[in-house]
């Protein structure tokens, strides 16, 4: 649905003004795979967006393939040392020396595999999850999605619960810049549900 400017919008809220949804989707998501019996399976993503292009309700949103996070962008929360680990581990260099000393280190293992292509899916994950604060942030949305994020059990130097980057705190960190007041509520809602995460 499309406003009087143009711009695709959702029908309004009990205010009656019109939604402003831009949706974050990067096509190969569901290419990445964890791995044979792994609960975590990327494809369903490609699965959901499937659902919103059958449905039309991609013509009700503005439709954005997310910039890759670099590595600067994932270190505004995460390690050093942890992104490098990140960014250069394969299937195939797993086990040499320099990799597999830091296996426990970061918690890689079975709940997070090392999987082809591992570094790019957390840079799609994260780069769709601070694209949507960026729209956010300018004012270009009043809702922002990325169906591809969500993979806030990560840690500032560990991977956990099938997450290796934090798109979530990456996200809030991107709409600090902007909106202040966030700061008490986030730092509530963080307590709450992500308690782990915090006392890390």
């Amino acid at each position: 649905m499309e406003d009087a400017s143009g711009s695709a919008s959702l029908p309004g809220g009990p205010d009656a003004k019109k939604r402003r949804v831009c949706y974050f989707y990067e096509p190969s998501i569901g290419d990445y795979y964890y791995g044979q019996g792994h609960p975590m399976k990327p494809h369903r993503i490609r699965m959901a967006h499937n659902l919103i292009v059958h449905y039309s309700l991609h013509r009700r949103m503005e439709v954005n393939r997310p910039y890759p996070a670099g590595p600067d962008d994932i270190r505004r929360f995460h390690s050093d040392d942890y992104v490098e680990f990140l960014a250069s581990v394969t299937p195939e260099t797993l086990h040499d020396h320099t990799h597999s000393r830091h296996l426990k280190r970061f918690n890689v293992g079975e709940d997070c595999p090392v999987f082809d292509g591992l570094f790019p899916f957390c840079q799609a994950s994260a780069g769709g999850s601070i694209g949507a604060a960026v729209k956010l942030n300018r004012g270009d949305a009043d809702i922002a999605l990325n169906w591809a994020g969500g993979l806030h059990h990560a840690k500032k130097s560990e991977a956990s619960g099938f997450c290796y980057v934090n798109d979530i705190v990456l996200g809030i960190l991107e709409l600090l810049k902007v909106h202040r007041t966030l700061t008490f509520t986030m730092e509530m809602v963080l307590r709450k549900h992500f308690s782990p995460l915090i006392e890390s």
